[in-house]
């Protein structure tokens, strides 16, 4: 495998990545389809994605179109309690967010959801603390999403600046160290398909969505 792919602090068991590049969550026709969707999107505003763009021109130009191709229904900046506001809310289906949109500003709001996502600028490096508006230098983006996942009970989480994507755990989120990571812009500049399958059952709503057992395909991964 080439440095697309890192599995830090062993977040996955071993043979993770092969058991991804096996997988039979999605077909290979939708495999397909899901590449030519983001790479479609990614080519028309690579323009955009220069060492300049903010974390909101992030999502504006790459992240909010992949996530709805990885099956997520999103919603922003949704508050709980009084201090706090979770970035990405994500929903494996417009319904599962219709049935719980009367529960806003409420833990009852994040019960329907299978995980939350942050966002960082194109050229941010995911392991430094997060300055302020002061510039202050503050906590890695890493431990107010282990804070977050508390808060609304959910397990999963994703932190991208678009090009780096990582999936984190509630039970090991807050070693800082311990992630799933794949490089989205390599995969889309190489036109790698074979790697773009191993993003696609990793980071997708259906790989992080609980069936009636509590159990699901990236739970059954975790070492």
């Amino acid at each position: 495998m080439t440095t697309t792919i890192v599995n830090a602090g062993n977040f996955f068991v071993a043979d993770a990545v092969d058991q991804l590049a096996a997988s039979k969550l999605f077909t290979d026709a939708e495999i397909a389809d899901k590449f030519e969707q983001i790479c479609e999107h990614f080519d028309r505003h690579r323009g955009y994605l220069k060492d300049d763009a903010t974390a909101p021109q992030v999502g504006f130009f790459l992240v909010n179109r992949a996530l709805h191709v990885l099956g997520y229904t999103h919603s922003h900046n949704e508050p709980l309690g009084d201090d706090m506001r979770i970035e990405y809310t994500l929903f494996d289906s417009a319904n599962a967010f219709l049935a719980h949109v009367s529960g806003r500003g409420t833990h009852a709001f994040f019960n329907g959801a299978c995980g939350i996502a942050k966002l960082a600028a194109w050229s941010a490096n995911l392991d430094e603390p997060v300055k302020d508006e002061e510039g202050k230098a503050g906590d890695p983006p890493a431990y107010e999403l282990d804070e977050q996942m508390r808060a609304t009970n959910l397990q999963w989480a994703i932190l991208t600046n678009g090009r780096i994507w990582r999936l984190f755990h509630k039970n090991t989120c807050a070693m800082l160290n311990t992630f799933f990571e794949m490089d989205l812009y390599q995969i889309l500049d190489t036109h790698d398909l074979d790697m773009f399958k191993v993003f696609v059952d990793a980071f997708s709503a259906k790989a992080v969505s609980f069936d009636k057992s509590g159990s699901c395909p990236d739970k059954k991964l975790l070492a």
